[in-house]
Parts: structure tokens; C-alpha cells; sequence
């Protein structure tokens, strides 16, 4: 019988599952409530085990929530999921399972490959995945809850993507209007570590914008709004500093980057105010994104030198473009993944094939030796002869045996066919 333990994965491969609820799958309400937290692992591996799901590992991010693992039966590992990411939340597991997706075997290993390679996100070419797979699996062995099967597919997972990210430009041109600010601010100032902003209102986009500046590239923030507590409470919220409208013509003079996210349907910044701020900052350049419909920043803001103004709708051109672009390196990077996918699968089926082959072939070797022992001085042909005749003889009355108790079924045959390359007619020669 074949050392099964040369092979963990082909093992238990028919038990690896992937369970889980993505942005496409689930609303983004439910999904949030089912969030894991790091603190959060301990317990919900507990609960795997007792359920008896091994070599387990929680993926939690802002666009998926999934385990992977070796489950006792696949065909329950949707039930057995939804009762652990509901428990804590009080949601009625009923609710919650029609939603979970389940990759079973070669999928599910498949579907790891894609998530890591930014494959599967609602951003295709995203790096944070990458990172936070890395963790999930770090997590995973550092809690002793992974083993030969996850750390071999991983493993290959993260070679894969990061194979994507050399040999591909997945990863390139902004496909958010943030990342297209971003972008835009880089090519006005260079680093982005070494400017100042100012938020003004509290909108959304101008929030995330800003929150990624702060913690992407430590760029000290001030948030200024009409209401102190609004400033406040929304400054506290991505660790920045904050203050009223009042401040706004000496907050200008140290801005290096402007946001407006106000939206009240009235200019809270005129091309005069803005000239006056570039005069007293020595025409260090500034750059402005009015994130507001209708506009917060007077257009005519672009005619001051070192005044770089965008709107909404110069940045969802960028966006845009940079979508495109992805979505056509998408392609190339899928046929990347599926022959590293083939690769994988192929090089551990023949992991477990290995120690039969050895054995066959020291098996024959032998019966060589013997019979040149007890034989030496025959000829190449007899010896050949004689050497075959001795192979087949066991193999040839173990087929007898079947055939004669009704037991030589046709997936035997074929096997036998497959494997010394025999067509029909040639079968009648045992």
C-alpha cells in the first residue's frame, strides 16, 4: 500500500474546504457583524476543534470573511461554519448559510491561489490581501491550528502572487477616486511623508482620503469644520488634529494638500484665498481635491500658479483608466495562477506515487539479481525472456483469480490498459 504520509495534502485533500462570505456573496451589513477579530481567533479556533475541523485557518478582511481547513465531512462544513461566525453575534445561523460559498478539494486550493493574487477582490491587483493572508497564516501556526496541508498551500499561494505581481502590471494605475488623488498628489509633491493637509467637512470620501494619508504616509492632518464637535469627533476618529472654519485662511498657509468634502452647495474656497496663501507659502505648490457635487472649490482656483486643483470628475477619469488597465492584465494573471494551481496539484500527486515506484523498481532489480544468480551464463535474449516471463506470472494469475470470482471489473482493465499503454486487442496476450 503507498505511504499516504509522503503526501499530506493528497491525503486529505477530499476534506479541505474553503467556507466563507465575500463582497459579492453577502451584504455588507451581515458581513461586518461576522468581522473576527486577531483577539478573536483563540476562541473561534476552539470552536473549530470542537467541531472537528483541523488544520484551520480564519481569513478576516474588509471584503471577505473565510476558514480554511480540513473538515470531518465537507458536505457540513457550510452548517458547521455559520454556527461559529454567528455565535458571537447572536445571527440565526439559518439566515447566514445560504450565503457562505464552499470550495471543496482542488477548488478550494484554487480559490486560495486567486484570493492571494488579488484575483477575487473587489479592487483586482490590491496589495493589502496579500498581507493580510500572510498574517491569517502566521496566526494560523502560531496557535499550532495549521499543518502540512495549509503551510504546502499557502506556501505555493504566495509564490503565485507574488509570480503575478513581477510578471504583470495587475498591481498598477489608480482604480479608486482616493488612490487617483493619491497618485495625483505624488506627482505635485513627491513624497507624501513630508506634506501637510487639511481636511474640511466631515464627507465620506474626503474621510478615507484622508485617513490614508495619516496612516499610509504619516501625513499630519487638521480637519476643519463649521461644528467644533463634528471637527473633533471626526479627528479623533483617523488621529488627526482639528479646528473650526474660523482657522481656515492660516490653516491654508501650511497645507500642503487640500481636501474639501463640505457639500453644502456653496464655495468654501475662492481663487483670492488661495492666492494669498501660495504669497505668505512662498508659492510652495499646493494641491486641492474638492470631493463635493456641487463644487466646494471655484474652479478658477486652476488659473494661480502652484494652485493644482481636481474635482470629482477628473479623478474618476483616472479611476477609470486605471480599472481598465487592470482588468486587461487580469486576464494574463489568471492563466498565471491556474498553471501554478496545475503545477501544485501535480507535483503532490506525485508525492504520493513516489514510494510505490521506488519499491517496483527495487521489486524488479531484485528478481534481475536472482535470476542472473542463479542463471549466469544465459544469453541477453533468454535472459530477457525468462525475466519477463517471471513479472508477469504473479500479475497474470492475480487478473485469472478476479476474472474467475467475477471481480475483474472495467476500471481495473482500464487502469492496467493506462499504465502499460495497451490498447484492446493486445489485452488478449496475458
Amino acid at each position: 500500500m503507498a505511504d499516504r504520509s509522503a503526501s499530506p495534502l493528497f491525503q486529505d485533500l477530499h476534506r479541505f474546504a474553503v467556507v466563507g462570505v465575500n463582497h459579492r456573496t453577502c451584504p455588507d451589513a451581515i458581513r461586518e457583524q461576522l468581522f473576527v477579530a486577531d483577539e478573536e481567533l483563540p476562541v473561534v479556533l476552539r470552536s473549530l476543534r470542537v467541531f472537528g475541523v483541523e488544520e484551520a485557518m480564519p481569513l478576516s478582511t474588509c471584503d471577505r470573511v473565510e476558514v480554511a481547513g480540513i473538515f470531518p465531512n465537507p458536505e457540513e462544513a457550510r452548517s458547521i461554519i455559520a454556527k461559529i461566525l454567528c455565535a458571537p453575534v447572536d445571527l440565526d445561523p439559518a439566515l447566514l448559510e445560504p450565503l457562505l460559498y464552499r470550495h471543496v478539494g482542488g477548488d478550494a486550493v484554487s480559490h486560495l491561489f486567486r484570493v492571494a493574487a488579488s484575483l477575487d477582490s473587489q479592487v483586482i491587483g490590491e496589495p493589502q490581501i496579500l498581507g493580510q493572508m500572510r498574517a491569517g497564516h502566521r496566526l494560523a501556526r502560531n496557535r499550532k491550528s495549521s499543518g502540512p496541508l495549509l503551510d504546502a498551500t499557502m506556501s505555493a499561494a504566495f509564490e503565485a502572487a507574488r509570480q503575478v505581481r513581477r510578471e504583470t502590471r495587475i498591481a498598477e494605475g489608480p482604480v479608486s477616486i482616493a488612490a487617483a488623488a493619491l497618485s495625483v498628489a505624488r506627482d505635485v509633491h513627491g513624497a507624501l511623508e513630508r506634506t501637510r493637509a487639511v481636511l474640511l467637512g466631515t464627507g465620506e470620501l474626503g474621510l478615507i482620503l484622508a485617513e490614508q494619508l495619516h496612516n499610509t504616509h504619516g501625513t499630519p492632518v487638521t480637519v476643519l469644520d463649521r461644528i467644533g464637535r463634528r471637527a473633533e469627533a471626526t479627528a479623533k476618529s483617523i488621529g488627526a488634529h482639528h479646528g473650526t472654519m474660523d482657522t481656515l485662511a492660516d490653516a491654508l498657509v501650511d497645507a500642503d494638500i487640500v481636501i474639501s468634502a463640505v457639500g453644502e452647495g456653496r464655495t468654501q474656497l475662492t481663487e483670492d484665498m488661495i492666492g494669498r496663501a501660495l504669497v505668505k507659502r512662498r508659492y510652495r505648490p499646493i494641491f486641492l481635491v474638492d470631493l463635493s457635487i456641487p463644487c466646494d472649490i471655484d474652479p478658477t482656483v486652476n488659473r494661480v500658479d502652484e494652485a493644482f486643483l481636481f474635482d470629482l470628475e477628473d479623478l474618476e477619469r483616472s479611476a477609470t483608466e486605471g480599472k481598465n488597465a487592470r482588468r486587461a492584465e487580469a486576464e494574463a494573471a489568471r492563466e498565471m495562477v491556474d498553471a501554478a494551481v496545475a503545477r501544485f496539484l501535480s507535483d503532490q500527486s506525485g508525492r504520493i506515487a513516489a514510494p510505490s515506484i521506488a519499491r517496483l523498481r527495487a521489486h524488479l532489480e531484485g528478481m534481475r539479481d536472482i535470476l542472473h544468480a542463479e542463471q549466469p551464463n544465459l544469453s541477453a535474449e533468454d535472459a530477457t525472456r525468462l525475466l519477463l516471463k517471471r513479472i508477469m506470472h504473479g500479475p497474470s494469475e492475480h487478473l485469472r483469480r478476479l476474472a474467475a470470482t467475477d471481480n475483474l471489473d472495467d476500471r481495473t482493465l482500464s487502469t492496467l490498459e493506462e499504465l502499460f499503454g495497451l490498447d484492446q486487442e493486445q489485452g488478449d496476450d496475458l
